[in-house]
């Protein structure tokens, strides 16, 4: 039986919302090995199914959390690859200038404000972002020109399925509006679509 960390079971597991498949699902259609997690808290999710893992949070319980051995173990125990996890904790900022001198597969932003904007530097040409448009994030990477959106990813519950159809549909505002980078950050949220996703993945186009 796995010994869960008390803060992971408390706001994933405890609620339903670990989001394993998600990230299943992503690394299985992109083949991504390294990812970088902005804005993560305790979301040590993405670890089961990827070994190279930076995860970049202030919140002191996150620090916390991943200096605890306790939280590695838990990963070796829940992980689906056969090499040893790498995780590296970073208690920064992420809108400031990083620690890192290497570019990942996969760039997370969940929930955590523009992470695309700060952290695109770190991820390489090819490489894909996983948005969901809580903030406002994926409606920004959608307006970026180094960015390409190749898949949406749909959401029931803990079941998550991806679709590379119809791209098209997305990103059509329901309303008149001009969606600029200054209109995004001035309310730091999304804006409503005809046609939505749970989560969109872009490719980094350079």
């Amino acid at each position: 039986m796995k010994n869960i960390p008390g803060l992971y079971q408390h706001y994933h597991a405890g609620r339903n919302d670990e989001r394993l498949e998600l990230f299943d699902i992503v690394q299985a259609e992109f083949g991504a090995e390294s990812f970088l997690y902005p804005g993560c808290f305790v979301h040590v999710t993405p670890a089961f199914v990827m070994p190279n893992a930076t995860f970049v949070d202030t919140d002191k319980r996150a620090r916390t959390f991943f200096s605890d051995p306790q939280t590695l173990s838990f990963v070796e125990e829940s992980k689906r690859y056969r090499q040893q996890a790498k995780l590296q904790f970073l208690s920064r900022d992420y809108s400031e200038e990083l620690p890192i001198h290497r570019e990942y597969d996969l760039l997370i932003s969940q929930y955590a404000g523009f992470v695309s904007e700060s952290c695109k530097r770190y991820l390489r040409k090819g490489g894909v972002l996983l948005s969901n448009n809580s903030h406002g994030d994926a409606t920004l990477a959608s307006i970026d020109k180094d960015f390409r959106l190749i898949a949406v990813i749909q959401r029931r519950g803990e079941h998550f399925w991806i679709s590379t159809t119809q791209l098209d549909e997305y990103f059509v505002p329901a309303n008149q509006v001009e969606v600029t980078r200054e209109l995004l950050h001035s309310t730091n949220r999304g804006i409503g679509y005809k046609r939505s996703a749970a989560n969109y993945v872009f490719e980094k186009l350079s």
